[in-house]
């Protein structure tokens, strides 16, 4: 058994905060939607790793219940959670500048091994976050050496109930970060900057040699006309396995062809007729014969020229209609959960040192006060 600590209250985040190591981010347009970006590292982020730990987030978040047999054989109870957790909340989209505040902290704490929500150099994570996304709140779930992204999510943050809170809040913003065993993911709550019902796409496992699951979540007002994924050039059809069919995720068993890097992207056609694919730009790839370096390639395959051409993305502007949530879940500008780290069982004693030493941030009357950080059994 494990111990976590949560940071609870909401996050103020305020430029005049002293900056992390690193220099503030360039205010560079945003790519197009899902296009991962090689600025400032030589990898593209997010990886493929980290869309589908964003992507796991998002099927227990449409669909928390549908996973009740993975809590128990982590050693939770879906009966346990809390009448908010229980209940499908929206797929949370992709923000770059939370992707990368994901990405640097997993570094930093990979290269350091301070497993910790601040950075190596006392920067509170606040301030770090402040950096990269200026939104206003913001969250943050770290773990350590999980076996992969499923493991994390599923047995790890959902089973620990500051970092299920952290999930199961009304955030509307996302970005994940892995380096070596380290994760990290960050919440916001912006406004989303992007039209697609697509909020993200992945395959699992990483390392597929010949069987592989793609899958894409969907949020729209109507059931997608048509939701697909091109693996290699080859079209197939995605089907509803979690949540309902205007706020789910629709995956596809497939036996990858044997070759050495194998390039996708996910086609989408709503009940309306508006096309488009994710990313919006390019293909993503996998394999050890890959070399473009960063996991994505500038061209998308039309097989037989039969899905015709969507529209060209990367603009933001008014969304398609979405539904809303309808959730009762804390609303952002409360009090509610926005920081917590996990480790395996076998590391206790570690988070017990950070529970010695959390503190707790509420906002009162426009002020802060501390307050001594509740540990509890992961």
């Amino acid at each position: 058994m494990s111990l976590t600590v949560g940071i609870l209250g909401t996050a103020l985040l305020s430029a005049g905060l002293s900056a992390p190591s690193q220099a503030a981010p360039s205010q560079a347009a945003p790519l197009p939607y899902g296009q991962p970006s090689t600025d400032p590292y030589e990898t593209g982020f997010p990886s493929s790793a980290e869309r589908e730990l964003h992507l796991w987030t998002n099927a227990v978040r449409v669909d928390p219940e549908a996973f009740s047999d993975e809590y128990a054989s982590a050693g939770c109870s879906f009966d346990g959670f809390t009448s908010t957790e229980q209940i499908p909340h929206d797929p949370l989209y992709l923000d770059m500048g939370l992707a990368e505040a994901a990405r640097f902290h997993s570094a930093d704490m990979a290269a350091t091994g301070n497993f910790s929500h601040d950075s190596s150099d006392g920067t509170p994570f606040a301030t770090r976050i402040a950096q990269f996304y200026d939104d206003g709140v913001a969250g943050e779930n770290i773990a350590w050496n999980y076996d992969d992204p499923f493991d994390t999510v599923l047995h790890g943050w959902m089973c620990s109930s500051g970092h299920r809170a952290n999930i199961m809040t009304d955030y509307t913003e996302l970005g994940t970060g892995i380096v070596d065993a380290y994760d990290t993911q960050d919440f916001g709550g912006g406004a989303v900057d992007t039209r697609s019902p697509v909020a993200m796409g992945a395959h699992t496992p990483q390392d597929a040699l010949s069987d592989a699951s793609f899958m894409a979540d969907w949020l729209d007002e109507g059931p997608p006309s048509r939701l697909l994924v091109v693996v290699d050039g080859v079209a197939t059809d995605l089907a509803l396995t979690w949540g309902e069919d205007v706020r789910g995720v629709y995956t596809a068993d497939l036996v990858l062809d044997p070759v050495d890097c194998h390039v996708d992207y996910f086609r989408y056609e709503t009940g309306t007729g508006v096309k488009g694919t994710f990313p919006e730009r390019g293909s993503y790839t996998f394999g050890d014969g890959c070399t473009d370096g960063i996991g994505w390639v500038d061209r998308q395959t039309d097989p037989d020229g039969g899905l015709g051409t969507p529209p060209g993305g990367g603009s933001s502007g008014a969304g398609l209609g979405w539904t809303t949530s309808g959730d009762t879940a804390p609303v952002l500008g409360s009090p509610s959960l926005v920081g917590c780290s996990a480790v395996p069982g076998a590391t206790g004693l570690l988070l017990g040192l950070f529970g010695a030493l959390g503190a707790a941030w509420r906002r009162r009357t426009g002020s802060w006060s501390r307050a001594d950080a509740d540990a509890d059994d992961g």
